[in-house]
């Protein structure tokens, strides 16, 4: 985001930034005032369809549940993130109860509340924190790069099991780590804990309600405060924990906020990761441009669009399923007249992804193949059977043309699966 992208966002209130990111266009705060304006719908307006008046009615009483809903936001935000906590992924009526605790001078109480989330019947929260980052980068043919995240998610399990077993001096150095780790792999070196603005990562999105300013951002100025000399304060500070000036950091509460920052912390990483996977899968593609070679598994190295062309044709084929199935026949114009060129487009194609299709003589199977960049053909077919279904891949160097049936030389043995389909 630009400085003066950050400017605006620092003058803008709570409720402001909240309003912004669940409702970037303004659409549903728009018709919110409208109905709340005029809870009977003009009767003008009410001749234009019948049952208008009905819902615009039911608009009336869910406008209140929006904006009390929308306060609830800005109390959880405006109360408990001071308090170390991101409160999302937490039971609402818990993080309700939490914000009523502080505001009668209970913080403690409420922090215990909300630290109940991260354990026994909450453990499942701090499974989905390992879940979602084993799993982060993946699906981009990037293995090495994923496979850090793997690593990361083999140590937030460990961060796991320190924290069921009550040792909190183990779980949040851990935890505080791959915090660092993360946003530095995904945000290109840039880090969560630090105070130089030079090295700080920009964790604001006004468009997500974990990166208005109010919330990452705030919990990154908040754990990453420093430590002049030793205490027993109990801080939420890395800078203290790290350099020992924190003697009384290992406490359930702390790392029941570091588990709840990480979870948040995760959402925000993840469409990242996604983002330089796919960036590194590009540089990947074009260094191997042009080459005839292949890999140790027999996979073709220049294997630009490989990826997308492999979706979009199983995409054709669970409609051809799904249509024979409904109607009892292949439709031979899923590509044109079911899939256009907004859906090729968003399928990471070009407009016209020249996918060509055939069905055999007595209907019963079809086929789709599709050049890709360097000119090698990507090809799936599905044929109904007396026993179901049987499935054809193909990769070769031209087009597949005849039926699968009767060219098993070409397409292979129904269920095979040529080395460029594997992973």
């Amino acid at each position: 985001m630009s400085k003066s992208g950050h400017e605006s966002q620092e003058v803008r209130t709570l409720r402001e930034q909240i309003r912004g990111a669940v409702d970037p266009s303004g659409q549903h705060f728009a018709l919110i005032e409208a109905v709340e304006s005029s809870p009977e719908l003009p009767e003008w307006l009410a001749s234009v369809k019948e049952g208008l008046a009905e819902q615009w009615a039911q608009l009336g009483g869910l406008s209140a549940e929006y904006r009390r809903l929308l306060h609830a936001m800005e109390e959880a935000l405006g109360v408990l993130v001071p308090r170390g906590w991101a409160p999302f992924h937490m039971d609402t009526n818990a993080v309700i109860q939490a914000v009523l605790l502080v505001r009668a001078g209970r913080g403690d109480d409420a922090d215990e509340l909300l630290a109940d989330q991260w354990e026994g019947e909450g453990s499942w929260r701090t499974k989905q924190v390992f879940s979602r980052v084993s799993v982060m980068a993946a699906g981009e043919g990037q293995p090495d790069y994923h496979a850090l995240f793997k690593e990361r998610a083999r140590l937030i399990l460990k961060a796991k099991e320190h924290h069921g077993a009550g040792r909190y001096d183990a779980s949040i150095p851990l935890i505080q780590n791959q915090m660092e780790g993360i946003v530095m792999d995904v945000a290109a070196d840039k880090k969560f804990f630090t105070q130089a603005a030079t090295y700080k990562a920009d964790l604001v999105d006004p468009l997500q309600l974990i990166g208005v300013e109010a919330c990452l951002a705030t919990l990154q100025k908040i754990l990453g405060e420093g430590v002049s000399q030793t205490q027993t304060a109990g801080s939420l500070s890395r800078h203290g924990v790290a350099h020992g000036r924190e003697l009384a950091y290992d406490t359930r509460v702390n790392s029941a906020k570091y588990w709840s920052v990480l979870h948040a912390l995760v959402q925000w990483a993840r469409p990242l990761a996604q983002q330089e996977a796919m960036r590194l899968r590009k540089e990947r593609e074009a260094a191997a441009a042009g080459s005839e070679g292949t890999d140790v598994h027999g996979r073709r190295l220049d294997n630009r669009e490989f990826r997308d062309t492999k979706a979009m044709l199983r995409k054709l084929l669970t409609s051809a399923m799904g249509w024979h199935a409904s109607k009892g026949h292949m439709r031979r114009d899923l590509v044109g007249g079911v899939y256009t060129a907004g859906d090729f487009i968003k399928a990471g194609l070009p407009a016209d992804p020249r996918i060509e299709t055939r069905v055999s003589s007595d209907g019963k199977v079809i086929w789709f193949w599709r050049p890709t960049a360097s000119g090698w053909v990507l090809g799936a077919s599905i044929g109904i059977s007396e026993k179901g279904f049987d499935e054809w891949l193909y990769s070769g160097p031209t087009a597949p043309n005849e039926c699968p049936r009767e060219a098993p030389e070409v397409w292979g043995q129904s269920f095979s699966t040529p080395a460029d389909w594997t992973s």
